[in-house]
């Protein structure tokens, strides 16, 4: 059995690997590293940014500093526990796929212990700074998200079934909730049309990016869309899916959440986005496709989130 322990050595730990008697020295701030690479800090920045936009929106565009900032990492601090979580309960499906064998856990730089603890450390500090700095119903978003993420979707349905990517989309679209409440203290219109947006958004960005990875999915035994149906069925989703985001993500202007620069905003970057997507129908090469509407999914959301906040 191989694993790993530290021990200190003057003003640097190491981390031992007592296969064959070796010792591997590791440095703090590569143990630092690891431990933040669980948290997935590009999922925790992003969602960082939705609940910025629930929290700008909710507060009339003039939210108060202080709680604003602890919202924001409160609600960081529980996305980075769910991930850590979810990084200790992929573990061995880690182990079979390219994008993912060389995280702290299946390369074995980390313990399984210490990421699970972190990640529960994490989340019962986010929750407890929502409950103490913010309000109880902010914090119970974040408990719903953090209890989809974990429990429904990484638990329970990603090995399972090709729903789990939309049913795992609503712990994607908690953030803007958590944002929302937390200047409000209540779930109007414009939470949930933000919820929404959220919650059709993910489905057509995480199926073009396990068409690029379809496999290293099919390896570690994961039913997504395209292992189980193929790649034409997804993009027929993909195409759906995005279609049906234009106009959803209209509605915030129609219920006067946001104004006419998003609205302008919102009907470019989603007309650009069903132009690519209805070009997949006839794509030659479906994973340059897939590549494209993957990336072009980020630049959209980001594009979208500066249009509700400017």
């Amino acid at each position: 059995m191989r694993y790993r322990k530290a021990v200190a050595t003057g003003a640097q730990d190491m981390a031992v690997d007592v296969q064959s008697g070796g010792a591997v020295p590791r440095t703090i701030r590569g143990v630092v590293r690891d431990l933040i690479n669980v948290t997935k800090p590009g999922i925790t920045m992003s969602n960082a940014m939705m609940t910025f936009v629930g929290i700008w929106l909710s507060a009339g565009r003039h939210p108060a500093f202080s709680l604003a900032m602890m919202t924001l990492a409160g609600s960081s601090l529980v996305v980075m526990g769910g991930c850590a979580m979810n990084n200790f309960m992929d573990r061995d499906i880690d182990q079979l796929m390219t994008r993912t064998k060389k995280r702290p856990l299946p390369n074995q730089r980390l313990s399984g212990w210490s990421v699970i603890s972190l990640g529960a450390l994490l989340a019962f500090l986010g929750v407890a700074l929502l409950c103490v700095y913010v309000n109880l119903l902010s914090a119970v978003m974040a408990l719903i998200g953090l209890f989809f993420y974990v429990i429904v979707y990484t638990g329970l349905t990603k090995r399972t079934t090709t729903l789990s990517t939309v049913i795992g989309s609503v712990s994607g679209a908690m953030p803007p909730l958590i944002g929302w409440t937390a200047m409000s203290g209540t779930l109007s219109t414009g939470a949930w049309l933000l919820f929404l947006f959220m919650f059709i958004w993910q489905p057509p960005h995480f199926w073009a990016l396990s068409m690029r990875r379809v496999k290293e999915y099919a390896a570690a035994r994961i039913p997504l869309l395209p292992v189980k149906y193929g790649f034409a069925p997804t993009k027929r989703q993909i195409v759906a899916w995005t279609v049906l985001l234009v106009p959803v993500s209209l509605l915030l202007y129609v219920a006067h959440v946001t104004d006419v620069f998003y609205l302008i905003s919102a009907l470019l970057l989603g007309g650009v986005w069903i132009v690519k997507a209805l070009r997949g129908l006839r794509a030659k090469d479906d994973i340059a496709w897939a590549t494209e509407m993957f990336k072009f999914s980020l630049i959209y959301l980001t594009g979208m989130a500066a249009a509700m906040v400017i």
